[in-house]
């Protein structure tokens, strides 16, 4: 058994301390919590130790590449090693192994499946306590290393930059904006500028222009390990925003907060439109039931994580850490019009600034109105979901795009701990 290429980097939390390499490490006993981004595949001194953490932020897949088994963290890396993509899986969400050893164990919480209900006040107070002491120990850990948090001023980004402007001394905010023909910035762009004047923190600009925005596709296909159109959009804005980064800092991997999760966790998405066609459809299921889908299907996009590391960046989703305490809520609570406005006044306070909190929804992912921005640069340059799935699989060497659907089911990953690991 050998892992093609790096990982991803680990930022699991145990609910008091940050979670080290070595403390996942073959030989070392399993942490009774596990939160944030985490994936291992090492050797110790008895044998192998496979694990994700139970949301599936981090990816680990394998096929079996000439007589033994290969390991990797994108599909991309074992096809070049010679495996099809029918033989690619991935290890599942939430699972720790052990090689020789015992049958896998899960890590993912039963209380995830029927939690006990919070109030929105307590669940609030959870998450703020949690955040707060994640983003401290991240501090502590990362010392003068210079912090990027990503902002378009909607609630959750601005949530983030207002937590971390508390705990970072070298924080900067930066927004994405696609370049118009007038000329004028989105209403993110002068969102993020209001609230990091606010928060008095630097702004990095990243600013892109059609053709730049596509010219990332390649790269979000492949580090994204998606083609679906909505994870490919926010995937493209993410490789803006990570390239300018890249561009802009002089240290090495530098460190970057999003505001990302609270949109599944608060099924918090609406469709858009663009030329009299509807797009992002979810489908018609109660909240609680499209809540549960939509965390699981985090399992099946890199959106976030795997395309910053693209661009050698340390990705940190801070909100994963509270996810307990958003999953408690219950579906009455989902089912408010203003669920994310209550929650967030009662999280941040006074700290959030208030037009924030007025304001309407933004999506990021965009980066323009209602059906402009990214979704209209790439529908109007043909880009469309068809042309999206055929250059994934041209991309990953598939003749038939009905392997593709064997992939990526019901919105999770063909996942298996396989009988040859054991």
């Amino acid at each position: 058994m050998r892992v093609v290429g790096p990982l991803d980097h680990n930022f699991g939390w145990d609910g008091e301390h940050l979670l080290s390499d070595a403390d996942l490490a073959p030989g070392s006993p399993l942490p009774p919590v596990l939160r944030g981004a985490a994936a291992l595949a090492a050797e110790g001194a008895d044998g192998w130790r496979l694990l994700r953490d139970p949301l599936g932020l981090n990816k680990l897949f394998w096929a079996p590449v000439g007589d033994g088994i290969a390991l990797a963290a994108r599909p991309k890396r074992l096809i070049a090693e010679g495996a099809r993509l029918d033989e690619v899986s991935a290890i599942p969400r939430g699972t720790a192994v052990d090689l020789p050893g015992p049958e896998p164990i899960s890590l993912v919480p039963d209380a995830w499946s029927s939690p006990d209900p919070l109030e929105p006040e307590a669940a609030a107070t959870a998450i703020r306590g949690k955040l707060d002491s994640y983003l401290a120990a991240l501090a502590a850990a990362n010392g003068q290393a210079p912090v990027y948090v990503c902002l378009s001023g909607g609630l959750d980004s601005s949530g983030i930059a207002t937590l971390a402007s508390s705990h970072f001394e070298n924080l900067t905010a930066v927004s994405f904006d696609l370049v118009s023909d007038r000329g004028e910035p989105s209403e993110d762009r002068l969102a993020a500028e209001r609230v990091a004047r606010v928060l008095g923190i630097g702004l990095l600009c990243a600013d892109v222009d059609v053709a730049g925005l596509l010219g990332h596709l390649d790269t979000v296909l492949v580090e994204g390990i998606d083609w679906r159109d909505f994870n490919v959009h926010a995937a493209l804005v993410n490789a803006v925003l990570g390239q300018a980064i890249a561009d802009a800092s002089d240290a090495e991997q530098p460190l970057v907060l999003t505001g990302d999760l609270p949109n599944e966790f608060l099924v918090d998405y609406h469709a858009e439109h663009h030329g009299g066609e509807t797009f992002y459809e979810l489908p018609r299921l109660p909240p609680a039931a499209l809540r549960a889908a939509l965390v699981r299907g985090l399992d099946s996009c890199h959106r976030e994580i795997g395309v910053f590391e693209s661009f050698g960046l340390r990705l940190v989703q801070p909100y994963a850490v509270a996810v307990d305490a958003y999953l408690s809520l219950s579906a009455e609570f989902l089912a408010l019009a203003d669920r994310k406005e209550r929650l967030c006044r009662e999280i941040f306070g006074e700290r959030l600034p208030s037009f924030v909190l007025e304001r309407p929804k933004a999506r990021a992912q965009t980066g323009g109105d209602e059906g402009g921005g990214v979704l209209g640069a790439c529908l109007d340059n043909g880009i469309d979901s068809d042309r999206l799935k055929g250059r994934f699989a041209e991309l990953h060497e598939v003749d038939d795009p009905a392997a593709l659907d064997r992939f990526v089911r019901a919105g999770r990953y063909r996942s298996v701990v396989p009988e040859e690991l054991r």
